[in-house]
């Protein structure tokens, strides 16, 4: 897969993952399951993701020391006990190779160099956007599945790298566009999305910082609210 497919493939699986976020704005969530609720086991799913980034090896290491194990307590009953072993050990390792690929698609370069995923900032952001302002974190989460995004693709498909100013520029007019969309003021929503396409542009994890700025001044600057079904 090329850098310009693995990057589309990343950015589709963020915004799928926003719209996750976004869909206690839109529907309402079972009884038993309150928007906070919601967001913290996401951010429990972010972090054990993140926890089996950092030690992908480790369990590796530990399941062929398993195996081995096992394989020699096996060995002794025959081969009627070996082969449906030997099928479900082949069938694990297909998984685990699933898994493994998944992982290295999903990461940018420096999140293998460094052992994390950004998706646990990302979580950690729309967390932290929903203690501050509920009813504005809906904008928080649209500039994370836009901005970033959208400035990304558009890069990628017409200029063939990573970030430029002028995708900058395109996802600045589309967020600017989602926000009047939503009934934002002229003077609100291009105030709005002027600080978040730069916040997005220098911030050295936009994943965390754009979902919590965007709350923030959606909310200072008194964008219609957006609360939660």
């Amino acid at each position: 897969m090329s850098f310009v497919e693995r990057e589309l493939y990343r950015k589709l699986v963020h915004l799928a993952l926003s719209f996750l976020l976004l869909y206690p704005f839109f529907f309402p969530l079972p009884s038993f399951l309150s928007v906070y609720i919601y967001y913290s086991l996401g951010l429990l799913a972010a972090a054990l993701l993140n926890s089996i980034v950092v030690k992908r090896f480790k369990p590796k290491t530990e399941l062929e020391d398993f195996s081995r194990e096992l394989h020699r307590f096996i060995d002794s009953f025959g081969e009627r006990v070996r082969t449906p072993f030997t099928v479900l050990e082949e069938a694990i390792d297909e998984f685990h190779s699933f898994i493994e690929k998944q992982l290295s698609l999903l990461e940018r370069d420096y999140e293998k160099r460094e052992g994390y995923v950004g998706l646990l900032y990302g979580m950690i952001g729309a967390v932290v956007s929903l203690l501050i302002d509920p009813c504005h974190t809906f904008y928080g989460i649209v500039a994370l599945a836009a901005v970033d995004a959208v400035a990304s693709i558009s890069s990628l498909l017409l200029w063939r790298k990573g970030k430029t100013l002028e995708g900058e520029v395109i996802a600045l007019l589309v967020y600017l566009s989602l926000l009047l969309l939503f009934g934002g003021g002229t003077m609100q929503a291009v105030a709005t999305s002027i600080i978040v396409t730069v916040t997005e542009f220098i911030s050295p994890e936009d994943n965390l910082t754009v979902p919590v700025v965007a709350t923030v001044i959606t909310a200072a600057l008194g964008l219609p609210l957006r609360c939660p079904v």
